[in-house]
């Protein structure tokens, strides 16, 4: 182990609770192990593994994902329901036979920030009186939702915000009596109800809990306060804190290299007020980072957000607050150890890299880093909240990892050596191909995989070729590096032409997609596809139109706009970026860009004609537009299609080759596939 990471292995309090290193998992939709919020399900037995894996691993804190002790169906309370923690405290004695310490994350409610998908706004006449809605959702005032904002929330009373106060300590007792170690208040964080009485853009009340930094910090105070009467002032409780809330409107954040809007919600001088008075209120340490639901993207940094993202806002405050710090957002290890030695935090908060691998700090600690799994911030299987024009909430995959579908699945795809090894053939050397090779290799099978092209990963290498994707191509890194250090046989520069030419038991094929799709108009040879241009020097030209808003486009458009070019982006659809599985931490992060660097989006507008020096359209009112253009990229998506007869039992067809998908669904498939064996 390098000598700069020691520091992170050493014990540190929070409050009378000794953590024994400095690591952190901080809290996530896959990690959720108390189900009260949508049904009174209680403890989730299936999220078990993922603990004992992890505290295996050597993790010092596990902090839960969020859960609500109101459920939203008929508004039963989670303390008037002891038996909902059955068998939760043997579950915490194994979790504390590996040294590590649990805190579950109780949310006080989501106010604004709660999902509603287009269906419950259609239907809400129906299912408020039925479910409460409208209660579960009050916030300081009326305000508009993020995900529907024509829906404005109902104004909280204060016997509304007494009895969220009372039921708050109720059901921590519950969590303490159940051996879990600590709470973390959710939250003075991401905009959600205390957020949103602690900041001036969302609380203009006039009675005790506005109009002061210390009215608005009054729910809050009242909370820790309650749990600490009814638990004992030696039970830890912290809260998750942004620091900053990054906002410059409703909908609208302030992005990192935005050096000109306006904060309306908490800067850094009131974070400095705010922790030292909710320190004296009696916080034991501050989970910190930065960002509202308007600024999603700091809360839940995606692959465009820097490295380290939150940790200047944690340093800014660190001598102010004389509670621990625990600072999340895409923490890499050298700036936290630094950060760590100098005492400026106490703690790294880590989220979807111990989801991507179990094994983090065992590979730290054994100085194996080129095995570690990296996170590349997709979101794909963590958080797959979407949200485009008048869609609401749209919800994807929010219980695992793209990279790793593993966790929380962990007896579906437990790694045993096969009774029956097979040898099996694959064909296509992208990540799908990668990963059904190692994971077949690992189970005992003899595997072949046979790459046309001299590279490995595939059109993956396209994709990660974007400066702020580091991670995108540290992965392939590491499946390079599996590959060398794995039993499967690697055939570059092998084309397979006839299935025939393999001796194999079983074959599989991963060859990806048939190609990208093309616009049929006038002109369009003048046009070149996404994936072509993406091979070339992404930054030759100045003006470029790109045909098609979805996420490669976005993406081209954003590489060029960050560097001074001009994109313009012509969608055939009412709105850009309507991605299925897709989180609107990523989407709003790249709306949010356009708007910074006056990127034109043309949306309900249709292609006429590609010239060599420009494109026609039809925009949404009918009017027809010639824009200029150095260049016309083609991103409308691409083709299913595999290139032999696959009417034999023993082939097999996985990945886009099937089905075109992404990253989790690729990576699934090949798991799917093998555990078949």
């Amino acid at each position: 182990m390098k000598n700069n990471y020691e520091v992170l292995f050493t014990p540190y309090k929070i409050g009378s609770l000794e953590i024994k290193n400095r690591f952190v998992m901080v809290p996530m939709e896959p990690t959720t192990f108390i189900e009260w919020s949508q049904h009174p399900v209680g403890f989730r037995k299936d999220r078990k593994q993922l603990y004992i894996d992890r505290a295996k691993d050597g993790i010092g804190l596990i902090i839960a994902g969020c859960f609500s002790f109101y459920c939203y169906q008929g508004r039963e309370c989670l303390a008037d329901h002891p038996e909902a923690f059955d068998g939760v405290k043997e579950f915490m004695d194994e979790v504390h036979s590996y040294g590590s310490k649990v805190f579950v994350q109780m949310t006080a409610g989501m106010g604004r920030n709660h999902p509603i998908t287009k269906q419950m706004y259609d239907n809400w006449d129906e299912l408020n009186p039925k479910w409460g809605l409208a209660y579960s959702m009050a916030s300081t005032e009326s305000l508009p939702n993020r995900w529907m904002p024509e829906y404005h929330t109902e104004t909280m009373t204060k016997e509304h915000i007494h009895e969220v106060v009372e039921d708050f300590a109720r059901t921590a007792l519950l969590c303490k009596n159940a051996g879990i170690d600590g709470i973390d208040v959710h939250a003075l964080h991401e905009g959600y109800l205390l957020d949103q009485f602690a900041a001036k853009y969302t609380n203009h009340r006039t009675d005790e809990y506005g109009g002061s930094l210390e009215n608005r910090l009054r729910f809050a105070c009242e909370i820790v306060k309650a749990v600490k009467e009814k638990c004992g002032e030696d039970y830890p409780v912290i809260i998750r804190f942004s620091v900053e809330s990054k906002t410059r409107a409703f909908g609208h954040g302030i992005l990192p290299e935005d050096h000109t809007s306006v904060e309306i919600g908490r800067d850094v001088e009131e974070a400095k007020k705010a922790v030292k008075i909710l320190s004296e209120a009696g916080y034991d340490a501050f989970d910190a980072d930065n960002g509202t639901y308007d600024s999603w993207y700091f809360a839940h940094p995606p692959v465009y957000m820097p490295l380290n993202c939150n940790l200047p806002e944690s340093l800014a405050i660190s001598e102010y607050a004389d509670k621990p710090i625990i600072c999340a957002g895409r923490m890499q290890l050298d700036e936290s150890a630094e950060a760590i030695a100098k005492d400026q935090i106490q703690f790294m908060g880590i989220g979807r890299q111990f989801l991507a691998d179990e094994q983090y700090l065992t590979k730290i600690r054994e100085d194996r880093l080129d095995d570690i799994r990296p996170c590349i911030s997709c979101h794909l299987g963590c958080m797959g909240y979407g949200m485009w024009k008048g869609s609401g909430a749209v919800f994807g995959s929010m219980s695992t990892c793209a990279l790793n579908p593993y966790c929380n699945h962990e007896a579906e795809y437990a790694v045993k050596k096969s009774e029956d090894p097979k040898h099996f053939a694959v064909i296509g050397g992208g990540i799908t191909g990668i990963v059904f090779a190692l994971q077949a290799d690992r189970r005992g099978h003899t595997v072949d995989l046979y790459e046309k092209s001299d590279r490995l990963a595939g059109v993956f290498n396209e994709a990660a070729c974007f400066s702020f994707k580091e991670k995108d191509r540290d992965l392939i890194t590491y499946y390079e590096n599996q590959l060398k250090k794995s039993g499967v046989r690697v055939h570059l520069n092998h084309e397979v032409k006839n299935l025939k030419e393999l001796d194999a038991d079983e074959i599989v094929i991963a060859t990806g997609a048939a190609g990208a799709r093309m616009l049929k108009v006038p002109g369009s040879e003048n046009a070149v596809t996404a994936l072509d241009y993406l091979k070339t020097d992404v930054l030759a030209n100045d003006r470029a139109v790109i045909i098609g808003g979805g996420l490669t486009g976005c993406e081209i458009a954003y590489e060029m706009a960050k560097n001074g070019k001009h994109p313009v982006i012509v969608e055939l659809q009412d709105d850009i970026l309507k991605v299925p599985g897709s989180c609107m931490a990523n989407t709003s992060f790249l709306r949010d860009a356009f708007e910074l660097y006056d990127v034109p989006v043309y949306t309900n507008a249709k292609t006429l004609e590609i010239g060599k020096e420009s494109v026609r359209i039809e925009t949404e009112n009918g009017e027809q537009k010639d824009i200029p253009a150095d260049v016309t990229i083609v991103s409308i998506g691409y083709t299913q299609g595999v290139p032999f007869e696959t009417d034999d039992e023993h082939v097999h067809v996985i990945g886009d080759a099937s089905r075109v998908g992404n990253l989790l669904t690729g990576i699934k498939a090949a798991n799917d596939l093998i555990v078949k064996f």
